[in-house]
């Protein structure tokens, strides 16, 4: 039997499509003084795996170098250091994804503010869109009634309503690709074939994307992003809240216990006083004062 190979949705095959969509790079004299855009491969798959497991702990890029490359070019599937064979990560994960989605997306729309380029002439966001819809309907080991979780706030869209988007919300669409393939495609090498395709061997050197994906796709999608939340502002402020308010509380006691045990001001009313002033060798007289009040402490 022939074995038919065909296009393959998974992690590196993902992370190769994200990588053409990635913000301008600095400079090259830049990069003499010593700066890093932080826009590597390395950089890329830190950013992707974070959404996975926020926690995680960047070993470094001279660590990652090799892994990075290899995992883009569907060469390794998991490793030190890579969460992908982590039975627990992915379980939290994916319990992020269906119990927190708004955690999880916005995970996702810090990667995206920090990668992506968006909302530019170029179109680099709506092109990734395009880029993964063709990979996915490509990809035959894809049921037509496969569903991702690409809404705004989480909805399952089935593989074959893809196109019918009119809106897409770049965060929740990245999440929802990159959970299922975390979740369903833990085989990275899979996608192989398709990654040598797209970016075919260079005698050694960079192997550029030539690839053709989305280009097929006429319909436009009206694609928009979100800004990430500061989650350490919104915390920060609840402390606040929570460390003013007991003063608030004892202040208002204090207030009552004034009020009824007396020891507050003692305060006397006296209603319809005469008072008479005497200056100097002549007496003045005022007259009727309506009310009078007498501290005595």
């Amino acid at each position: 039997m022939t074995n038919i190979e065909y296009t393959r949705l998974c992690g590196g095959t993902f992370m190769t499509l994200v990588i053409q969509a990635l913000l301008q790079r600095k400079k090259a004299r830049e990069h003499y003084k010593g700066e890093s855009d932080k826009l590597n491969d390395p950089d890329v798959l830190v950013g992707l795996i974070t959404v996975i497991n926020p926690d995680y702990e960047d070993p470094g890029k001279s660590v990652l170098k090799t892994k990075a490359n290899d995992y883009k070019s569907c060469k390794l599937s998991k490793g030190q250091y890579l969460p992908f064979g982590d039975k627990l990560a992915i379980e939290v994960f994916d319990q992020r994804v269906r119990d927190n989605y708004l955690a999880a997306r916005n995970d996702m729309c810090i990667f995206v503010d920090s990668f992506i380029e968006t909302g530019t002439k170029l179109q680099k966001d709506v092109r990734l869109v395009k880029a993964l819809i063709d990979l996915i309907e490509q990809d035959e080991s894809i049921d037509d009634s496969e569903e991702f979780l690409v809404g705004e706030n989480g909805d399952a869209v089935r593989k074959d309503q893809l196109r019918t988007l009119k809106r897409v919300c770049l965060p929740s669409f990245l999440l929802g690709i990159w959970h299922f393939i975390v979740i369903n495609r833990k085989n990275n090498k899979v996608g192989q074939l398709t990654y040598d395709t797209w970016c075919p061997e260079n005698g050694g050197g960079t192997r550029e994307y030539e690839g053709t994906m989305g280009d097929g796709i006429s319909i436009e999608f009206d694609v928009y992003t979100l800004e990430p939340e500061d989650e350490t502002e919104d915390t920060e402020q609840e402390a606040e809240v929570v460390e003013d308010q007991p003063e608030r509380n004892n202040q208002d006691k204090q207030n009552d216990h004034r009020e009824t045990s007396g020891t507050g001001p003692n305060l006397q009313q006296i209603n319809n006083p005469f008072t008479f002033i005497q200056n100097g060798d002549n007496n003045t007289q005022i007259g009727y004062i309506a009310n009078q009040t007498i501290v005595k402490k």
